[in-house]
């Protein structure tokens, strides 16, 4: 029953029947316990920075790790294409990549709306207005 009236004057409750010397006891062991928890609190937020920044460093490292395996497999990518040889070919061919691009008369410039295959002519350019 003690324990239980204690309490409540902890909780603030049922302080009109107390003297001057409990109330001020009563602070000094809030304040203490205030202490000890924000303590605690402190120490678990630090626990959990010092958690974060070593998550980070491993990321980071992981991070430099695929960079590096990244480069490297695109230099490996890189070099075969560099040793390729193109295939001789016989005297007055050109090699595919060597013919001649078309002309510009060779290409067809109308822009036609609609499906594949159907072919709608500009009414206006047929039209005198």
């Amino acid at each position: 029953m003690l324990n239980y009236m204690r309490c409540r004057k902890i909780l603030g409750e049922n302080l009109g029947g107390c003297s001057a010397e409990e109330l001020n006891c009563l602070e000094v062991n809030i304040e203490k316990s205030l202490r000890i928890i924000r303590g605690k609190k402190t120490q678990v937020l630090e626990q959990q920075i010092a958690n974060l920044k070593e998550k980070e460093r491993t990321l980071l490292k992981d991070n430099e790790d695929l960079r590096g395996k990244q480069r490297d497999l695109e230099a490996s990518l890189v070099v075969p294409a560099l040793n390729c040889v193109t295939p001789l070919q016989p005297r007055g061919q050109l090699a595919p990549e060597q013919e001649p691009v078309p002309s510009d008369e060779d290409v067809e410039t109308e822009l036609y709306i609609g499906l594949p295959g159907v072919r709608c002519s500009n009414r206006r350019s047929g039209q005198a207005k």
